[in-house]
């Protein structure tokens, strides 16, 4: 069984330190990762345009992506070499309080930054973001509502602001800073049209990812079925609770929430730094032992998992392991 609007992970999110080493680092990985872009408002009405917020850039997929972003800088003289300006079209009677909205925002990822880097982004995947925003109101759980935003898409036409919805979890403890919850930030997307995500370039990755199937959330032993029943609310399905893990059937991908033990059971040498955390994410490779063969090319040391997957470690992939496994036949 699984929900009526949730759809599968959108994505997961990267905070990193430096946006040119995190780029490289994923290239050398086997990611195609495009040159970042950064965000643009005017400070004042009819004013140029200036980065502002978090500049970000993706592995994108058919229909999920790995982010990784970064702390804009104060100017454009400032940005990464190859990066682009994206301008956000805004009313001018709402410029203060977008630019508002977004230092909010990013004031919350620079937090946890602090922290750690790591993965510290998880937006699932809804087909109407206001059916989803409904049902959590009517489960009691707190979220900004569906508002609407740009997502850049490069096509052969070139890169279009498509529009998309997307909302954020508000956790229950009022301590918590709006928009965020304890391990990170969580929200659901509604994304572009089908037929422009279907027509994106840039989805060849050299070892050969094309989608994201999982992502694990680390919590302390003592809090799996309170974080269990917490995301029965976020997602509007039940978890399968065995042992050590509890997992989320989303059709296209799971949610697996796992304890520091089981972790460490199931990806040796592995722990988070906190506690809960999104600790890991498996990515599905056309041919994995291709993406093997792509990863001991590149220099890149990798562990099996307890039950045989090739992993990277969290400390060579920014802070969150990556898991890798075939990709399902669909025909």
């Amino acid at each position: 069984m699984r929900s009526s609007d949730i759809t599968g992970i959108h994505h997961v999110g990267l905070v990193v330190h430096d946006m040119g080493a995190a780029i490289a680092t994923f290239r050398q990985l086997g990611f195609h990762i495009d040159a970042p872009a950064y965000p643009a408002l005017p400070t004042a009405p009819g004013g140029a345009p200036e980065p502002i917020g978090a500049g970000n850039t993706h592995a994108d997929f058919p229909r999920s992506f790995i982010e990784l972003l970064a702390l804009a800088p104060e100017d454009r003289e400032r940005l990464p070499a190859g990066a682009r300006l994206i301008p956000l079209h805004v009313p001018e009677d709402q410029l203060g309080a977008t630019r508002a909205a977004v230092r909010r925002t990013v004031g919350n990822l620079a937090a946890r930054l602090d922290r750690s880097e790591g993965a510290h982004i998880l937006v699932f995947a809804t087909y109407d973001a206001e059916q989803t925003a409904a049902r959590l109101r009517e489960a009691g759980v707190g979220h900004g509502g569906a508002r609407p935003l740009q997502r850049p898409i490069t096509t052969t036409e070139g890169t279009q602001l498509a529009p998309i919805k997307f909302l954020e979890i508000d956790d229950e403890d009022p301590t918590m800073p709006a928009g965020m919850v304890p391990e990170g930030r969580v929200g659901a997307a509604e994304d572009a049209p089908p037929d422009l995500l279907d027509a994106q370039v840039g989805l060849a990755h050299p070892n050969g990812a094309n989608g994201l199937a999982e992502c694990v959330l680390c919590v302390d032993d003592h809090d799996l079925r309170s974080v269990s029943e917490r995301y029965e609310r976020y997602l509007g399905i039940p978890s399968s609770l065995q042992g050590s893990t509890s997992s989320f059937d989303l059709g296209s991908s799971r949610l697996t929430l796992t304890t520091r033990t089981g972790l460490a059971a199931r990806l040796p040498g592995e722990q988070p730094r906190t506690a809960p955390a999104l600790a890991a994410y498996t990515v599905e490779v056309v041919d994995l032992a291709a993406a093997e063969d792509h990863l001991h090319a590149n220099g890149v040391e990798f562990r099996r998992s307890a039950d045989g997957h090739p992993f990277i470690p969290a400390k060579a992939a920014l802070g969150a392991t990556i898991i890798l496994e075939q990709a399902r036949r669909t025909t």
